[in-house]
């Protein structure tokens, strides 16, 4: 006998109660039961769901659509198949899961059929290995003996959890075969594993009228549905495929790639990572992904194949787009085709310049580097050969090259209020102690009183903003400062640079500097900086010498041309504003409601943050939200760097799981149980020297 077995069940991770879900006014697995039926070489259907209570309703609904049901193991899967299949006296399985309302009854037949005209050739006969069809149409038949032999001796967990990786791992002992569509259709998701699918599923059925009322459709008219509406094909490839068995694996104790990854890392490369604010200490130590596959969107892929929603860091700001976006690749990947790096100069790089002067109407000339920390160092240079004289008072974060660290050598502590407490100026020469001198941020009378005991200052450079509004007038006291005393005013736009507007933050307020430095968001995650300036200072570089190679390859500029380019014609600083301020209210509301200690720094909205209010406890509070965030696919911190891709549908889910995560924070807090809730180490909150 040939029976379908259904598995459901109410406890969905990621979409709990989706069985149950209304399409077209019928529950979901309602739908799936009668595009099952439909499947002429299927004897009998049975749907196998757990004993938990919550699953009765599944229970009931089978047996209200004419079919019989198993009630099993809630967690071993495995078990409750072969339990089911024993009982009804299966001869060959077929396994259909009850998140399919898309399932075509062609397709099943076609791979049941494979398998029974093999004779007794095959033990296991799939459409997945590899997936041609579109995942939801995914179908695996195989003979009650396998699934014997893999009930008795399957030890890993994950070999319970789903039911046939025992056979399909092992091609050696089960013959086995696979069916392949003409076309390969991989790509597209017609599964429910999360909001986002059943959006699709319904507006399919709404699109496909008296076909999906009568369960008379097939692959092909699905087809032909999205063919004729281009713009469903949004829903598709937000998750990797089989996700739910990738991230089982872990639960084998088959290590965490990413992790595993990164303990290596750190005993051959120096703190384990290139750039501190990616060391996975900074976020969830002992558990962070670490590295990833690929990215699209604001969706990251990390080494097991696990997809998750970048509401953190968005690549250190440099992604204002989202992951590949597909406009700067295309641009970039002719760059590419064409060489990106001959004996001659890209014509790009005057295209560029033209361009940033466009936008920087009171400057003439440009410079390129390719990372901001350089850009800031050819800045500095650029300015002290204009000025000729050697210190520099500073406001802000601008890298970690040796004029800055040596604010350091005078006072350990200098730097701490200037974005990341606890650098080290070791390796920083101790004669450069007092060229570097800090001021804090909407403090000019600090700046004054700097001035007028160091005659000797000839730069000051400034970030004219990162979380707060400049006030008090101070960027143009600033300048009336730098005028007064003769000194070359930059401002570094690294960070702010190209989010509140199209180029600097610096023109929103109208104040000019004599120098101003881009990076990160310019080129959307390719490298590209610039230094943007006065003539009369800038022509100084030729004075002085600031050459690089690589400072001329194609890349750089033709990234920031494309990514220039989108953000004029889509208006995306206006978008990051408004995404921004809406997940700062999201957070402002539910800490609210939660009683969670917060403050939210609305002024720079592309890059919202907000601040916990708990003392000594607020690291370790801030590192159990990152945890608990991971474990619902988020990678998540108190800061979002905004980006195009992210959209207010991201944003209502994101919000969603911070309700549930804010709830847990709370009760954490009240029983005193947050460091006990910890699975590692609380997160570094500054630069610290990594010993493991």
């Amino acid at each position: 006998m040939i029976i379908a077995i259904l598995q459901a069940r109410m406890g969905s991770s990621r979409l709990p109660g989706k069985s149950m879900a209304l399409i077209n006014g019928k529950p979901l697995i309602w739908h799936v039961i009668q595009q099952l039926k439909r499947a002429k070489k299927v004897d009998k259907i049975v749907v196998a769901t757990t004993i938990a209570k919550e699953d009765s309703v599944i229970a009931e609904l089978a047996k209200s659509t004419g079919v019989e049901y198993f009630r099993g193991s809630i967690e071993d899967v495995l078990d409750r198949y072969y339990n089911t299949a024993k009982k009804f006296g299966a001869d060959i399985i077929v396994r259909i899961t009850g998140d399919c309302p898309l399932l075509d009854p062609q397709v099943v037949d076609k791979v049941i059929g494979t398998f029974t005209e093999g004779n007794g050739k095959y033990d296991y006969v799939s459409n997945v290995l590899p997936p041609t069809y579109p995942d939801g149409l995914d179908t695996e038949v195989f003979s009650f003996k396998s699934l014997e032999t893999a009930w008795r001796e399957a030890k890993l967990q994950s070999e319970h959890e789903h039911v046939t990786p025992f056979i399909n791992k092992k091609p050696q002992r089960f013959r086995s075969a696979n069916c392949i569509n003409d076309t390969d259709l991989s790509q597209m998701r017609w599964t429910v594993d999360e909001s986002e699918d059943l959006e699709l599923v319904k507006k399919i059925y709404s699109l496909l009228g008296d076909k999906a009322t009568n369960h008379s459709f097939n692959m092909i008219d699905v087809l032909n549905i999205i063919a004729s509406h281009p713009e469903l094909n949004k829903y598709n490839a937000h998750i990797e495929r089989n996700e739910g068995y990738v991230k089982s694996l872990k639960g084998d104790k088959m290590v965490n790639k990413g992790q595993d990854l990164w303990v290596k890392a750190k005993k051959i490369l120096p703190g384990g990572s290139q750039l501190l604010s990616k060391r996975s200490e900074m976020y969830l130590p002992d558990q962070w992904p670490s590295y990833y596959s690929k990215a699209k969107g604001i969706n990251v892929w990390d080494l097991d194949g696990v997809r998750y929603k970048d509401m953190s860091n968005m690549g250190i700001g440099t992604c204002v787009l989202g992951y590949a976006d597909p406009d700067v690749n295309k641009a970039v990947l002719s760059a590419v085709r064409n060489a990106s790096m001959t004996t001659l100069n890209c014509p790009e790089e005057v295209e560029l310049a033209e361009k940033l002067l466009q936008l920087t109407p009171w400057a003439q000339m440009v410079r390129y580097a390719r990372t901001g920390g350089e850009a800031t160092s050819v800045a500095v240079r650029i300015a002290r050969a204009s000025v000729k004289k050697d210190k520099i008072v500073f406001c802000g974060y601008h890298g970690w090259h040796d004029w800055y660290l040596s604010a350091n050598l005078a006072g350990d502590k200098n730097l701490d209020g200037h974005l990341l407490p606890g650098l080290h100026p070791l390796g920083v020469p101790r004669s450069l102690t007092g060229v570097s001198i800090p001021f804090e941020y909407n403090h000019a009378e600090q700046l004054e009183q700097i001035m007028e005991k160091n005659p000797d200052v000839g730069v000051i450079m400034v970030e004219p903003m990162r979380h707060h509004y400049p006030e008090k007038d101070f960027l143009r006291r600033v300048r009336e400062i730098a005028d007064k005393y003769g000194a070359i005013l930059i401002f570094d736009e690294v960070t702010s640079g190209w989010r509140m507007n199209i180029g600097g933050v610096h023109l929103l307020f109208g104040v000019n500097p004599d120098i101003v430095v881009y990076g990160k968001a310019i080129s959307n995650g390719y490298p590209m900086a610039a230094i943007v300036g006065r003539a009369e200072v800038m022509d100084k570089a030729q004075d002085s010498f600031i050459s690089s190679t690589y400072w001329t390859e194609r890349i750089g500029p033709v990234a920031s041309l494309a990514t220039i380019s989108k953000m004029e014609r889509c208006n995306v600083p206006e978008h990051l504003k408004s995404i921004g301020t809406k997940i700062g209210k999201g957070w402002e509301q539910l800490g609210n409601e939660h009683g969670i200690k917060l403050s939210v720094m609305f002024d720079f909205s592309p890059l919202i943050a907000f601040n916990l209010d708990y003392g000594d406890d607020s690291q370790a509070i801030s590192t159990l939200f990152t945890q608990d965030m991971l474990e619902r696919r988020y990678l998540a911190s108190k800061a979002v760097y905004v980006s195009y891709a992210h959209k207010e549908e991201d944003v209502n889910r994101y919000l969603e799981t911070v309700d549930s995560v804010f709830r847990k924070l709370r009760k954490a807090i009240d029983e005193g149980k947050v460091n006990s809730l910890l699975k590692g180490p609380v997160a570094h909150s500054g630069f610290k020297r990594l010993t493991s």
